[in-house]
């Protein structure tokens, strides 16, 4: 083990990579403040080669480099739990993500452990080890850390192999190895998507709008986005999204409709108004046939009956075959599914529902058919029971029935 319990020069990095360069498996965490800046901070690296805890200070060290470069080696394997920041972290400094990401937050759900599932739950309900949680709120960028901190820091990776072990064996003996190597790299490839892609759409409050007050969206959203990331300030800090759809429902560059909403008046706002009256002027003189389209969903009320039973379904399922549910699908999910399968439109070429693609297509779509299909019916087995539904045939329900 080190002496010195954090790493905080690059000699003292160089020579821990350099004694575990042969380390095939390695747990890494980071700890991070995200409440006031664009992107979160990183505080703090722990990692786990050959059982050799470490800390890393990366206010301390001069470049990261050779260690993002460490993680990105094909020939390793980085166990992380709910890797979404981590996987960030890795991107912005390489321009790469490893090959070789295994979350066991995923993991653990195609055993039948809830998903997602905490480190705290994993550790306890896997390993029987009970966490300290006690430094959850602290405050990663003062320094010096304390003993508590570096103790709570360093058990993030202490159990990630013999968790990631205990796992693999059962997963391999489900035949469910590959359909995890399989959501690992979809989940991943949707992080780094969201990383790269603006996400205007995602403005709250903004799909109801017609086609000028989305391109107002677009437009101050990106204005929004470069101003934030310029201030290192969370956007909402610049322009909340509450006001960004109020403007694009007014449709006005006018100064004086302007300071009629409220909310405008906020000074940090206020000395900004030039430069929004400026990008709402560009997104009205956007022609029309540029502007962009809305994105239609099927807010039925079949449809929601309809998603609300085949969720009770494939949890049903999900719980006797050791699946998490929360895995398999979303509300979401199945209304994109019943919207793109059995909508008035035809179904979309470039866009196939999740439950149609990968292990989902094999293992839960044709649960799914055969329910709406009216093949499989529910009835209520035992009221007191956890699982008091059950799906059978119907002609087992029905043997009356031709």
């Amino acid at each position: 083990m080190l002496t010195n319990p954090i790493i905080q020069t690059d000699s003292q990095l160089s020579e821990y990579i350099q004694r575990h360069h042969d380390c095939t498996i390695i747990g890494f965490d980071t700890e991070f403040i995200s409440e006031d800046t664009y992107r979160p901070e990183l505080c703090l690296i722990q990692v786990n080669a050959d059982h050799d805890i470490a800390l890393i200070d990366p206010y301390d060290i001069a470049d990261l480099t050779p260690f993002w470069q460490w993680l990105t080696d094909p020939s390793r394997t980085i166990l992380v739990h709910a890797c979404r920041e981590e996987l960030r972290f890795i991107f912005r400094a390489t321009n790469e993500a490893p090959q070789n990401l295994m979350d066991i937050q995923i993991a653990a759900a195609f055993v039948g452990l809830e998903y997602p599932a905490s480190y705290g739950t994993l550790t306890n309900r896997l390993l029987d080890i009970s966490l300290n949680k006690g430094e959850t709120r602290t405050d990663w960028r003062r320094r010096p850390l304390t003993d508590a901190q570096c103790k709570y820091a360093r058990q993030d990776v202490e159990y990630l192999e013999p968790i990631y072990n205990l796992l693999l064996a059962q997963l391999s003996e489900m035949g469910r190895t590959e359909w995890l190597f399989s959501e690992l790299r979809r989940q991943q490839d949707h992080i780094l998507h969201q990383e790269t892609s603006p996400r205007w759409r995602k403005v709250s409050g903004s799909g109801s709008l017609n086609r000028r007050g989305l391109e107002i969206v677009k437009q101050l959203w990106l204005w929004r986005d470069a101003i934030a990331q310029q201030s290192n300030t969370p956007p909402r800090r610049v322009l909340r999204d509450d006001l960004i759809c109020e403007l694009a429902r007014r449709q006005s560059d006018s100064l004086e409709k302007l300071r009629l909403i409220r909310g405008m008046q906020h000074r940090q706002v206020q000395k900004r108004i030039p430069a929004i009256q400026d990008t709402l002027r560009q997104a009205l003189d956007t022609p029309t046939q540029d502007c962009p389209q809305r994105q239609r969903k099927s807010k039925s009320p079949q449809r929601t009956t309809l998603s609300q039973f085949l969720f009770t379904a494939i949890s049903d399922y999900c719980q006797r075959n050791h699946m998490s549910p929360g895995l398999v699908t979303t509300m979401t999910d199945l209304r994109d599914y019943l919207d793109l399968n059995y909508g008035h439109s035809a179904p979309s070429k470039k866009r196939q529902p999740l439950l149609s693609t990968g292990w989902r297509k094999d293992f839960i779509e044709p649960l799914v058919q055969d329910i709406l299909s009216g093949r499989l019916v529910a009835h209520v087995t035992d009221p007191t029971s956890d699982q008091p539904l059950s799906f059978e045939p119907h002609s087992a329900i029905n043997p009356n029935d031709d």
